[in-house]
């Protein structure tokens, strides 16, 4: 089994799995109206991962919310760096980022796609595709309020 985790604001958690938010935004690895579900390898880089997005700590601290789950090692795909198109590290408009991660959710060929990190290099994300068969497979823990160390942000 592979851990990883997601860190999203308490007022979504309800829905922390549908990939509503992602369909409705985009993200790095998807374009608007496409469902998926980021999680990262570590709380920390999923914490990483969330403070490059926020303006200040200070919602931060009091407005999220964690998640641990458990992936079966057979459900995962793994995109190695030396795949990737060159530029893939670029904003997270990046076109050619998008369309694997949107061909990949389309293709349904696995339940998720492990990719690089870019905010911590030689760490993974783990991008999840909601509407596959196979999505029931993962095992997924309570939510649990995050309460970073008060030092992290000072």
């Amino acid at each position: 089994m592979i851990s990883a985790f997601r860190l999203c604001k308490t007022k979504f958690m309800a829905t922390a799995f549908s990939g509503e938010g992602a369909r409705l935004n985009g993200g790095r690895w998807n374009s608007p109206g496409v469902s998926m579900v980021y999680t990262s390898s570590s709380l920390s880089l999923a914490t990483l991962e969330v403070l490059v997005h926020l303006e200040g700590p200070d919602s931060f601290v009091r407005l999220f919310s964690w998640v641990g789950i458990e992936i079966p090692e057979d459900l995962v795909e793994r995109m190695d760096e030396a795949g990737l198109p060159n530029g893939w590290l670029a904003a997270e408009t990046n076109i050619s980022s998008r369309s694997i991660g949107d061909t990949w959710v389309r293709s349904q060929r696995s339940v998720v796609l492990a990719v690089p990190s870019v905010v911590t290099p030689g760490e993974w994300n783990y991008l999840l595709n909601p509407v596959h068969p196979g999505f029931s497979r993962i095992k997924i823990g309570p939510a649990r309020a995050f309460q970073p160390d008060p030092r992290l942000f000072h």
